[in-house]
């Protein structure tokens, strides 16, 4: 009787020690699934995510807290994988706290990476340049995606800091590494056309939208693009796609208000710039548009308002103190317009439109110092016929007929068929 007991309590036993087997292996092959489907959701390829924000961070972190939860130890791999899944949830603190543990053994391009986006959040740029500059040359070393990324990083740096070739020579270098992710082809773009190559820089973004129809950003890239060339359908038709796939985005809609107002539709030029508003109430652009509006409606002293308000809080901005002097030369106020554009170039001396706005604003009261602004005009900005059609008034108000039809020819250079700068000229014979 007691060896059945026995057997039996032995087997009980045996049967007990089974379950804990089973259940322990169950637990830790959960676990490791777990560890597997956060590694997945943050190790996608640069071409599926070009920067770390577009990884699935939200599924990773859920992952990363269950495989916890089931005794997983917090070793390098685990603690850079929670570094980059809490950065890209924006919780900077975790993700710095995180990062200690990541680093601890050496760094890796990835922590690098997260060092340098919490650097950035904090507004510690020098310390980001730093820590990208190391993630390029490991990440080069590997051989890795986060390679890529230390690249893309580095040109957006470049971008930010407005320095243009540097931003181009990191673009380009990724162009042929990863010649078909649409997001490098659109900021190479950028950066060409922050350089004033505007056709290599058009050429850019269309073949990020070849690669990539859905792609925003080169959408609202193109539409400025083609504002800028004077391509007004071509504008509103990009901004209206941008829109089109992304309704918050207030740059879009902020573009097409514009797009509209050059069209001279102000029907629908002041929703679309009242929902640019609505989304980006920081947006100094945004601030400034409302004020371009109501001075295409021909509400002038408003538009010198609103524009006043504006630079108020935004000094440094050369291009809004041209505005408002533009506007204050509309109603007669040369003085006050000729403060406006010395601001302008106080912040910006290249500002071509600013030294024309002067030397128009001077006409008539100190010609010497008109001329001088208006020929610096000329020389800065040499396909706007403005600053030589006011060299040709000033000319002719002195009486120098040779250097007025001198200034008219040149216009009509820059302006083929100017009916004002042909009419002058006739007159001059």
């Amino acid at each position: 009787m007691r060896r059945r007991i026995l057997l039996s309590a032995l087997v009980s036993g045996a049967l007990a020690l089974a379950a804990v087997l089973t259940w322990s292996q169950h637990r830790a092959s959960t676990r490791d699934a777990h560890l597997d489907a956060a590694r997945a959701a943050l190790g996608a390829p640069f071409r599926e995510a070009p920067e770390l924000h577009d990884l699935e961070a939200g599924d990773a972190l859920a992952h990363l807290e269950a495989a916890r939860e089931l005794g997983a130890e917090v070793d390098q791999e685990v603690a850079e994988a929670e570094s980059v899944a809490f950065l890209v949830a924006g919780d900077l603190v975790s993700a710095a706290g995180a990062l200690r543990e990541a680093k601890r053994p050496g760094w890796t391009a990835r922590t690098r990476l997260v060092a340098a986006a919490i650097a950035v959040g904090r507004g510690h740029l020098d310390e980001a340049d730093e820590h990208v500059r190391e993630a390029t040359i490991l990440g080069a070393d590997l051989g890795d995606t986060d390679h890529r990324r230390a690249l893309l990083f580095a040109g957006d740096l470049a971008l930010d800091r407005e320095e243009a070739r540097a931003a181009r020579d990191a673009f380009a270098e990724l162009a042929r590494l990863e010649p078909d992710v649409a997001a490098v082809h659109n900021r190479h773009g950028l950066a060409l056309e922050a350089l004033g190559d505007l056709a290599a820089a058009r050429a850019e973004v269309a073949r990020a939208l070849e690669l990539d129809p859905e792609l925003v950003d080169a959408w609202v890239n193109h539409g400025r693009q083609e504002r800028a060339a004077g391509e007004t359908e071509a504008s509103a038709a990009a901004f209206r796609r941008a829109t089109e796939l992304a309704a918050g985005r207030g740059d879009a809609w902020l573009g097409r208000g514009l797009a509209a107002l050059d069209a001279g539709d102000l029907d629908r030029a002041r929703p679309a710039i009242e929902r640019a508003r609505e989304l980006s109430p920081e947006s100094l652009d945004a601030a400034l548009a409302e004020g371009d509006l109501l001075r295409a409606e021909g509400r002038l002293e408003e538009a010198a308002n609103a524009y006043r308000l504006v630079m108020r809080d935004n000094l440094h901005h050369a291009g809004g103190w041209v505005k408002l002097g533009n506007v204050l030369f509309a109603t007669g106020e040369r003085a006050d317009a000729a403060f406006a554009y010395r601001q302008a170039l106080e912040r910006d001396p290249s500002l071509a439109a600013a030294h024309n706005g002067l030397g128009a604003a001077l006409m008539g009261r100190d010609d010497g110092a008109a001329r001088v602004a208006l020929e610096r005009a000329a020389e800065l900005d040499g396909a706007d016929p403005h600053p030589l059609m006011n060299l040709a008034l000033l000319a002719e108000r002195s009486g120098d007929r040779a250097g007025a039809r001198d200034a008219w020819s040149r216009a009509l250079e820059r302006a083929p068929g100017s009916p004002v700068a042909e009419a002058h000229l006739e007159a001059l014979r």
